[in-house]
């Protein structure tokens, strides 16, 4: 049997297939963290690719929220814009999912989730505001971004986005279930319009 075979199959890569929109990103780079965050190498072998990996999918998710949900929000608000701040698409990915739900009627309670996922922005950001810092060892005058003392409790950064994971992989199917959008009940133009007239 040709083993080389079985490998080279098994490491060919689809993709054009699973490259279709930053949601399908979002979750590549979000399955990259979770399988460096339970690897067995040694934390700081690993901690900077597994902390970026989990900034990126922040970015991506956040930004695919914002497209999805700005139609029903009636909100311009970071759309189509190139925006690398997690704080900045954060606060735009609430007013949007804020307007939706108040705007279709959708009572869920998040605020724990709003709340968890507010500290791990707070934090990230004052780790690596412009995703700059994880990925490489200097600014661009020259100064080191990380001190030789500074320390991260990657743990706990990982029990906050427990919460934002739950937010942002989420918060569509939510919206669709509610709205009857899920089950087919209603079409998006359908749902748009009903909101239109009954304003």
């Amino acid at each position: 049997m040709n083993n080389n075979r079985w490998e080279q199959t098994r490491r060919y890569s689809h993709i054009g297939i699973s490259s279709n929109s930053n949601a399908t990103y979002a979750i590549q780079y979000l399955n990259a963290y979770e399988i460096l965050y339970e690897s067995k190498h040694p934390i700081d072998t690993i901690a900077l690719p597994m902390l970026y990996t989990m900034r990126h999918y922040l970015e991506l998710a956040l930004k695919s929220n914002i497209e999805y949900f700005h139609e029903f929000s009636g909100s311009r608000n970071m759309v189509g814009k190139t925006v690398h701040t997690l704080t900045s698409l954060s606060n735009a990915f609430q007013e949007h999912w804020k307007l939706s739900k108040r705007k279709f009627g959708v009572e869920v309670d998040d605020t724990t989730l709003i709340q968890d996922f507010g500290q791990l922005i707070k934090e990230l950001e004052t780790l690596d505001s412009y995703a700059v810092s994880f990925r490489y060892s200097h600014d661009r005058e020259k100064n080191k971004n990380f001190q030789w003392s500074d320390t991260i409790d990657i743990y706990q950064l990982n029990e906050l986005f427990k919460s934002a994971k739950t937010l942002l992989n989420h918060s569509v199917n939510v919206f669709e279930d509610y709205t009857g959008l899920m089950d087919g009940n209603v079409t998006k133009e359908q749902l748009l319009s009903l909101q239109v007239s009954t304003q």
